[in-house]
């Protein structure tokens, strides 16, 4: 019996997209690009903005934070303490990565000359004097913090500005780009794994990994955008891609030989043309040994599965570090490929785990047994550890050496993000070694489909967490332009892999192992 995508899963798959691009684009427009408010005392602010919002945007925020508060009941003194425009215009949230938005600017200050390419002042730096409107304070009227109010509005993003370069929205597609083309990939790793070490135990599940893989482009695709869009300066994320950074910033300087235009396209046609190329032939050869059978297609895939394991153990590295590891362009870590590899195989092996159970949950997979389940549960419970050792190996390491450079990614990480942090390491560890652990529940659907998608979930809070604190750091807010992205890649990427699987048979008829896959029992 050959699978077709149902008119149900049509709905669902497209429908999920749908909803998740409405509730994009509604998030979209609320993007905000923040000013930072320290208190003095009860009646004194200071305010500054380190962007390049025009004198008009200056002037209209001035006039609505006075209209906010009189409408408290208080008439503000604004004085302009600072007011200077960046010598590199460029730099407004490289420059903020290390600001305290508390008002800690002092203890930042060895900080900013370090990574240098800095603003050599704020964009304006106002001083604000609060008092009780004429009428209100001779009534008692107002007992609140007025300072603590207006700090309060500005960190909560009533008072800002609108994002013109739409950072959290380029931030999120690297997000979705990202984790998507890495579930794909990590199917693709698995499949030529599986033809490299003549495995026989899952030659059944073969044609799911198969069908994952095929939505690599998907992936492809958005990074692409990202990249180029990148590179002709209408977002920020990649620093060492303005020559002018790069000329203001010795260390990025020091890197331009690795770091540069030309050959990272050429990186990135390599990575991707390899890819590609892999996935569409182990395609076709599988469908050809439907037809031919015998041993000459399998041990042309064995070879070639060898050959792809070769790039894919230089390029998991190299990738991780082009297209993750670079937006933090002053920090680096031996062990970041290995922990971004770690993570895209564990998602693609819950993936899989998911489509085999829809599949299975339909009559399809009759070979499919539970201990073919159970095998691929124990790749999601032992993957969660290998995760879980390189995260904790690689915090660590940095945070024990404490040598500045290095500990500032998970200073910004922990001082900003520090509930979603750790909150992400909780899902992706606890949780699988707590529930995982037991033989029975690798073997109970049930389980295995709530732990995989909170784990699937937590991952994708990874990768979140790998990019936002680089691109939006301490800006950052979660809604619907987050979610609406998130749903809208995964309508998309199931569609892709479930329409896909319906273009094969879904047992490989003639691989060499399967009798020995179809009897997998222990």
């Amino acid at each position: 019996m050959e699978y077709q995508i149902s008119d149900k899963a049509k709905k669902v798959t497209l429908g999920l997209a749908i909803v998740g691009f409405v509730l994009m684009i509604i998030g979209f427009f609320s993007q905000k690009e923040y000013v930072f408010a320290e208190k003095i005392d009860e009646h004194s602010v200071n305010i500054e903005y380190w962007g390049n919002a025009e004198q008009a945007k200056i002037d209209a925020l001035k006039t609505d934070l006075i209209a906010t508060m009189e409408a408290k009941g208080y008439q503000l003194d604004i004085h302009d303490a600072g007011h200077g425009h960046a010598d590199n215009h460029g730099e407004s949230h490289d420059t903020h990565a290390d600001h305290d938005a508390h008002g800690d600017h002092a203890e930042h200050g060895d900080e900013h000359a370090a990574h240098g390419s800095h603003h050599a002042s704020p964009t304006f730096l106002w001083s604000v004097h609060i008092k009780h409107a004429e009428g209100h304070a001779a009534h008692g009227g107002h007992h609140e913090d007025a300072a603590q109010t207006i700090v309060e509005l500005c960190e909560s993003g009533d008072i800002a500005f609108s994002d013109s370069k739409f950072r959290r929205f380029w931030s999120n597609l690297l997000i979705n780009g990202f984790f998507f083309f890495g579930i794909a990939l990590g199917a693709l790793f698995y499949l030529a794994l599986h033809y490299a070490t003549e495995s026989g135990w899952g030659v059944v599940l073969l044609r799911v990994f198969e069908g994952v893989s095929q939505a690599l482009p998907i992936g492809i695709i958005v990074l692409v955008i990202v990249f180029a869009t990148g590179a002709m300066g209408l977002h920020d994320i990649y620093s060492w891609m303005d020559p002018e950074k790069v000329e203001a910033d010795h260390l990025i300087w020091r890197k331009s030989s690795y770091f540069n235009q030309i050959f990272f396209w050429i990186r990135v046609v390599a990575y991707f043309g390899i890819f590609i190329y892999f996935m569409k032939w182990f395609r076709k050869m599988s469908m050809r040994e439907d037809e031919e059978g015998g041993t000459v297609l399998h041990y042309t895939m064995f070879r070639r599965a060898a050959l792809f394991l070769v790039f894919f153990a230089v390029f998991s590295s190299t990738m991780s570090w082009d297209f993750i590891m670079s937006i933090d362009i002053h920090w680096y870590s031996t062990l970041f490929g290995w922990y971004t590899f770690s993570g895209i195989w564990l998602s693609g092996i819950i993936m899989v785990l998911m489509i085999t159970g829809y599949l299975k949950s339909l009559g399809y997979l009759e070979f499919v047994k539970q201990s073919h389940i159970h095998d691929l549960a124990k790749w999601m419970f032992a993957l969660s550890f290998l995760w879980s050792y390189l995260w904790f190996s690689q915090f660590m390491l940095i945070w024990y050496s404490n040598i500045g450079e290095e500990t500032i990614y998970y200073w910004e990480r922990i001082m900003e993000y520090k509930y979603l942090y750790f909150t992400m390491f909780g899902l992706n560890f606890v949780l699988p070694m707590v529930f995982l652990m037991a033989r029975d529940v690798k073997r109970s659907w049930g389980y295995i489909v709530v732990i995989g998608s909170v784990i699937f979930i937590g991952h994708w809070f990874d990768v979140f967490m790998m990019v936002m604190p680089g691109t939006l750091h301490d800006e950052w807010s979660f809604g619907l332009l987050d979610i609406g992205m998130f749903a809208l890649f995964l309508g998309g990427f199931l569609f892709t892999v479930l329409k896909s699987m319906g273009k094969a048979s879904l047992v490989q008829k003639n691989h060499p192992f399967l009798e020995e896959s179809k009897h997998h029992e222990f």
